[in-house]
């Protein structure tokens, strides 16, 4: 018998962590986050492919949980990922991968009309951190150019934050340390805007 299904047959939500959900029209989408049985070793793997690419969906109409297939390419960082809705579309940016210290600074959107994935900005060493577990709101009225915020989030310290934290003087970056964990982390209240309209 699947683990996923109870004894109906009706597929169940199992056990996750630092996951991200969002609720558009009368669905709850639920994505990423760490789980028993995910692939953490590598940034890319067919496991973890296979993990990203479909989403748990609770319709709060009928109180049921679905997994549903996505389409395209999804984003590699799966924990502490922010996310913001603007009308049918997810916005998701940033995330760790659950390995290592590697951590991103990617946006991605998903179509929950089509379940489809666009990537609308690439994982690079730029004057965004790369970070997780920050937020992340909507600016803009309905009708006038719309902005994505993202306030806040952790990384490990790395040339690449040192480069990026160079841009940012106005900002506060603090080290601490994760009980466990060799490498120190930088907690920063960094913002970074996003025009959704220039695509910048």
């Amino acid at each position: 018998m699947d683990r996923s299904l109870d004894a109906s047959g009706q597929y169940q939500l199992g056990w996750r962590a630092q996951h991200t959900t969002a609720v558009v029209g009368e669905v709850l989408y639920c994505w990423g986050g760490e789980k028993k049985g995910l692939d953490v070793s590598h940034c890319d793997s067919p496991t973890k492919r296979l993990y990203t690419s479909a989403i748990d969906t609770f319709n709060l109409l009928s109180g049921i949980w679905s997994s549903q297939p996505t389409s395209g390419t999804p984003p590699l960082g799966i924990r502490g990922v922010s996310c913001a809705v603007i009308n049918n579309n997810i916005y998701y940016f940033g995330g760790c991968c659950g390995h290592d210290s590697c951590f991103h600074n990617s946006l991605n959107c998903l179509d929950t009309l089509t379940l489809q994935w666009k990537e609308l900005q690439p994982t690079s060493d730029n004057f965004v951190t790369k970070r997780s577990n920050g937020g992340m709101i909507v600016m803009g009225s309905e009708g006038e150019p719309q902005q994505l915020l993202v306030i806040g989030g952790y990384s490990p310290i790395s040339i690449a934050t040192s480069l990026a934290t160079q841009y940012h003087l106005q900002f506060k970056y603090d080290t601490f340390t994760i009980p466990g964990v060799n490498n120190d982390h930088l907690r920063t209240n960094e913002q970074n805007i996003y025009n959704l309209s220039s695509g910048k």
